[in-house]
């Protein structure tokens, strides 16, 4: 990228509050956590990776919904939803079940009293134009880079989110960099769900980057690093263990089984 004075210009007109201001390729997606959204300085970066991790079952995958429906459904944001692990009626549900607050035992059973039926009619209009692309189970060619590549082609998306890095076997590094390589290219925010080692127990003792299970081939590429340990619900701790343009550290934020935003 040529960088201009023109270019600075506009930075330096963004800064100081001017009306016609526009820095057309420097833009966060807030997560509407404001905790996190003041830690991060707005939010998730485009042209920027995040990995989100947690142990297994203590909502790294929730969470990336949560950002998902963050965007899509409260901000507008072209969003793309890869769950490769995942069938898609499930993902569809946990986002209805996060709008609604409708539990999702109760939508899979079709079980609904008249409160929870009201609410899914009173968001239906929402869910069903939110500017949100869903791809779950198994790419074609079970190749999940090159659906990434080809879906982020095809669309005008700010944010990406692919749930699988697990399935990226010994090839993790290489297809990372490539992914990271597109979201800076096409100016997308990119989110990665990880996992982390077992060995961090957690018990008050704060997890660090070589807690990632994939530390050795990540840690110099990505740019942010958040690990999800569960508080007393509904709080989540974020230890931001990398942080290529801030500061690391941690915060709590709002979280439970259906969503990571607070009511709406």
């Amino acid at each position: 990228m040529h960088l201009t004075g023109e270019a600075i210009g506009h930075v330096i007109a963004h800064l100081l509050g001017e009306p016609d201001a526009t820095v057309d390729r420097d833009r966060t997606i807030p997560t509407l956590l404001i905790e996190l959204d003041d830690f991060l300085a707005g939010g998730l970066r485009t042209g920027q990776t995040t990995v989100i991790a947690s142990r297994p079952g203590e909502g790294s995958s929730t969470f990336a919904l949560g950002l998902a429906r963050a965007a899509a459904l409260h901000q507008g944001i072209s969003t793309l939803l890869i769950a490769p692990d995942a069938p898609e009626s499930e993902v569809v549900m946990r986002l209805i079940s996060a709008e609604t607050h409708i539990p999702l035992q109760r939508l899979r059973s079709r079980t609904l009293d008249e409160g929870e039926l009201r609410r899914l009619r009173e968001r239906r209009r929402r869910l069903e134009s939110a500017p949100v692309s869903n791809f779950a189970g198994s790419p074609p060619a079970g190749i999940l880079l090159d659906t990434v590549g080809a879906m982020t082609f095809e669309e005008d998306l700010r944010l990406v989110i692919v749930d699988g890095l697990t399935t990226l076997g010994a090839s993790t590094r290489e297809s990372v960099a490539r992914m990271c390589a597109r979201a800076r290219e096409d100016h997308h925010a990119l989110v990665l769900v990880g996992g982390v080692l077992p060995r961090w127990s957690g018990a008050g003792t704060a997890p660090g980057l070589d807690d990632l299970r994939e530390h050795d081939s990540l840690a110099d590429i990505v740019d942010t690093v958040l690990v999800l340990e569960p508080h007393e619900p509904p709080a989540v701790a974020v230890h931001v263990v990398k942080h290529r343009y801030g500061p690391t550290g941690t915060v709590r934020v709002a979280h439970s089984a259906h969503t990571s935003l607070p009511s709406v």
